[in-house]
């Protein structure tokens, strides 16, 4: 699985791209780049000078149905627009209904998802964290496959929830906390006990309380790991993670001071360090001495080694500490020291402005402005202990006038434009570490620089336009989406199956409505949400003409052509196919 695709699929994902890129020329005006520079597999943001313009080129502000369907969720699917639009009689009673629901997602029926994931294949999403960490971790006799498969099927049970679940809210606040948690899945034993960390310790706090959310993360198997607080001890207090509790997970570098004498820090008016200065990371780090992990340590006969989270009473430094402008006594009582820090760390305005900006850059824009983040930080800070302080949080950001009247100020990365792309398909797509497919998928999708968990850093995938609008990314994205329109089932039968979709559409009953014209009209504001500019739908339509070229006369943009076909010299199902995944790589389909 580290190396998930067979030849045989790379040789027939080459084939299938050849025609996305005469695609892509006649298509040329759409196109976010300029030209095709490179088709490497080096991400673009390890690339140099890999800017390029990706403006929206058509409607400036969409119906607030497509704004919110594109930004609170993965995209929108068949019937989400009627939903939507069905729920009050204005723009905010509509947007308010969907947030209000959408934040309670135990009330809504997701039985079809839960029927996905009950696939046989999936055989550690219910395994305790001591049962992973016994089959999957400690054996000396397993293959590598075996190690990392709860890593492999908590990636291909998140695609799964991002294309069929209903609860897109719920779904997509997991993947922003994923990144601000961020934890390198795919090295043991991390992938050994994922599935822990993914549904224990992420999607339970999704909506919750913040500082219960840092808590069970300081306690996770996978964070202890990844940031080395496992080998923490008073005798070599690691700073990795106290560093990034500091700079990443709560106050953020915006709130460091440098190198100062912890004394000199300013204060607010409540006498709370306006900062944190080099001091207070050594200091925390102290605090959190002998956080580890059940692991079956030499130096401790009694360690149960049940991979679970485990205070070594004997490591921990127990001498007085001076943190963000308070003492913390000596002696304290097991784990006081750090539970205090989170504490202090949770109830301060400047985490809430750190978070909220980020949360605003999620939902809203690249450039958040401050006016925003000011009130949704007074009501994060204000909420600090409620059970549901990230909910109304998140629904004060929803709910703002900033989110109902900003568009194109977002792109999607490629794991959201490929989530994106099969909802909007209606795919009948089967994702599991059993399945080729999904093995070439998670392959392709390396290439991209956006295979979720896949981030080695501690910061977490970029969410800025400019990181993800070079090159790599988007034409390796547009590589993909034409790879899916050509993957078919054991019987034969397209998992993409755009031709059914377009012959049961009622608007297209008739097949005297199968015109280039209609059919690139229709796709288009299914894929987006909205009709667009009719120069655009003409301009994707000539696709379709091309499917005649052999025959030497001009097929009219008006005229219906016959999908019954699909043999020379009347490609026209497949045509069909490479106009759909070129309206799923235009710049607006891309816009979040």
């Amino acid at each position: 699985m580290d190396s998930p695709i067979h030849n045989t699929d790379r040789r027939a994902f080459l084939k299938f791209s050849g025609s996305a890129g005469v695609g892509l020329a006649a298509y040329s005006n759409l196109s976010t780049a300029a030209a095709v520079e490179s088709a490497g597999w080096q991400p673009a943001m390890y690339r140099a000078n890999p800017l390029r313009s990706a403006a929206s080129t058509l409607t400036p502000l969409p119906p607030l149905a497509a704004m919110t369907l594109n930004r609170a969720a993965f995209g929108v699917a068949p019937g989400d627009i009627e939903d939507f639009n069905a729920r009050g009689a204005s723009d905010l009673a509509r947007l308010t209904s969907w947030v209000d629901e959408q934040l309670d997602p135990q009330s809504i029926d997701d039985s079809d998802l839960e029927s996905r994931l009950a696939n046989p294949a999936f055989r550690t999403l219910n395994k305790s964290l001591t049962q992973l960490w016994i089959d999957h971790y400690r054996p000396e006799n397993i293959t590598w496959e075996e190690r990392v498969r709860p890593a492999w099927e908590i990636l291909y049970a998140t695609m799964t929830r991002a294309i069929y679940s209903k609860r897109q809210l719920h779904e997509v606040m997991v993947d922003f906390w994923h990144n601000h948690f961020n934890v390198y899945a795919y090295e043991t034993p991390n992938a050994s006990v994922w599935v822990h960390y993914d549904r224990d310790v992420i999607r339970p706090h999704a909506f919750g309380n913040f500082r219960q959310m840092l808590e069970a993360n300081a306690k996770s198997t996978a964070m202890l790991y990844y940031l080395d607080n496992v080998d923490s001890s008073d005798e070599g207090p690691n700073e990795n993670y106290a560093r990034e509790l500091l700079e990443l997970h709560t106050l953020g570098a915006e709130n460091y001071l440098g190198i100062m004498n912890q004394w000199d820090v300013p204060k607010d008016s409540q006498g709370r360090p306006i900062g944190y200065v080099d001091g207070d990371v050594l200091e925390v780090a102290r605090c959190f001495t002998g956080w580890t992990v059940a692991n079956g340590h030499w130096s401790d006969p009694s360690d149960p080694d049940t991979g679970e989270f485990y205070y070594r009473d004997f490591w921990h430094d127990r001498f007085q500490k001076y943190v963000l402008g308070e003492f913390i006594p000596a002696d304290q009582a097991a784990l006081q020291d750090g539970l205090r820090v989170l504490d202090k760390l949770a109830e301060h305005p400047g985490t809430a402005n750190y978070i909220c900006r980020k949360l605003i850059r999620r939902l809203i824009t690249d450039e958040p402005p401050e006016s925003l983040v000011a009130s949704t930080a007074a009501v994060f800070h204000a909420n600090w202990q409620a059970p549901d302080q990230i909910a109304q949080t998140v629904r004060h950001i929803l709910l703002s006038p900033e989110f109902r009247t900003t568009w194109g100020a977002k792109m999607k990365r490629p794991f959201e434009t490929l989530m994106g792309a099969m909802r909007v398909c209606g795919a009948e797509i089967t994702l599991n570490p059993d399945d080729n497919d999904s093995e070439s998928l998670t392959w392709l999708m390396e290439k991209t620089g956006h295979l979720p968990f896949s981030w080695i850093p501690p910061n977490g995938f970029p969410d800025t336009r400019t990181t993800w609008q070079g090159s790599t990314p988007v034409i390796m994205t547009w590589h993909i989406i034409n790879w899916l329109m050509q993957i078919t089932d054991a019987g034969g039968h397209f998992k993409l199956d755009v031709l059914n979709q377009t012959l049961n559409a009622p608007e297209l009953a008739d097949p005297a409505n199968h015109t280039p014209r209609k059919l690139a009209a229709f796709w288009f504001e299914r894929s987006l949400g909205y009709p667009p500019d009719a120069s655009q739908i003409a301009k994707a339509a000539e696709m379709l003409t091309h499917s005649d070229e052999y025959t030497g006369t001009p097929w009219g943009l008006d005229e219906p052509i016959d999908l019954s076909q699909d043999e020379w010299p009347h490609y026209w199902q497949s045509g069909l196919r490479t106009l759909v995944a070129l309206i799923l790589m235009s710049p607006d389909f891309l816009q979040r």
